[in-house]
């Protein structure tokens, strides 16, 4: 139940990792994190969901509630050019959120990004345009500064 943001300063890009069991609070407090500092929603992307991760207290009207407030975030950018956000999901019981993210909405329109599933670091690094290097520090996080980290738990859940 971790959401971290990261940023490589060199290669431009940011790097999400969901870990644990998400819940919509904390998928909630990034968009709001950049609501409030919009300058991270123009770089290319990776949002990593990371082994054992789950999005099983993610119900998909609220993720489609989230998917709304970033199209919201994005609208008055109008980026010229298009954000790669690349996903890589190593964990089966996330998969169907994942799917869910990736084509229950339309990313190109108002929002100028185009987001695509990758099932290596490696290839995910080709479509974001790193050499061989820069793939190898995107899988191990070389060069990334955490940005922000939330941990809070779905409501009524202890742990």
């Amino acid at each position: 139940m971790t959401l971290v943001m990261r940023h490589n300063e060199t290669l431009e890009l940011n790097r999400a990792e969901y870990s644990g069991s998400v819940s919509t609070a904390e998928l909630v407090a990034l968009a709001e994190f950049q609501a409030s500092n919009p300058t991270w929603l123009t770089y290319d992307a990776l949002s990593w969901i990371m082994p054992g991760a789950d999005f099983n207290d993610v119900d998909l009207q609220a993720l489609d509630a989230v998917f709304n407030r970033y199209r919201q975030l994005f609208q008055p950018h109008q980026l010229v050019i298009f954000r790669r956000s690349a996903w890589l999901c190593q964990s089966p019981g996330a998969q169907s959120h994942l799917d869910h993210w990736l084509h229950a909405q339309d990313t190109r329109a108002g929002m100028s990004s185009d987001l695509r599933q990758f099932q290596t670091f490696k290839d995910a690094g080709v479509w974001l345009v790193l050499n061989a290097e820069e793939t190898v520090a995107l899988e191990s996080g070389a060069g990334f500064t955490e940005i922000v980290r939330f941990t809070i738990p779905a409501r009524g859940f202890a742990r």
